[in-house]
């Protein structure tokens, strides 16, 4: 059975083994070497689960970490009317091992992050998807907006 949690320091050599595969998923050519890829990650990983604006998300079962979905909090500057200490955030590496996709994880780890959020008076969750993920995320009540803007450098 498929638990979600909230990750731990416990969990960080095993985030940093998925953040691995899902790059490479993502991209076979890529030239880095783990052990320096696991000694990076694991530095910000650990920094992140201290500072308390990132919050991961991960599904467990027996004992495993199967997926994860993380959300960094962003501070907004307060406005009359509205929480004295507001946030939105931000949705971010999202992955489930390969063996267990299809199988709903993926939107439990989504709605109980954003129970999470609302628990927590976060204003609104922003994603940039990608193009095979879009269909995950409109499943899952997102929707596109042209609020936002970007600029690439």
């Amino acid at each position: 059975m498929v638990s979600i949690r909230l990750a731990s320091l416990r969990d960080v050599d095993d985030l940093v083994e998925m953040r691995w595969d899902f790059s490479h998923e993502d991209n076979q050519d890529q030239a880095s070497e783990f052990e320096t890829f696991h000694a990076t990650c694991k530095t910000f990983l650990v920094e992140a689960l201290a500072g308390g604006n990132w919050h991961i998300f991960v599904a467990e079962e027996d004992g495993m970490l199967v997926s994860h979905m993380y959300l960094q909090l962003i501070h907004k500057v307060p406005r009359p009317g509205k929480s004295p200490d507001p946030y939105f955030g931000y949705v971010t590496n999202v992955y489930t091992r390969p063996a267990f996709r299809g199988q709903g994880i993926g939107s439990r780890l989504q709605q109980a992050m954003e129970t999470w959020s609302k628990d927590q008076e976060v204003e609104f969750l922003l994603v940039w998807p990608s193009s095979t993920s879009v269909d995950f995320y409109e499943r899952n009540g997102f929707s596109r907006c042209d609020e936002a803007m970007e600029k690439h450098w």
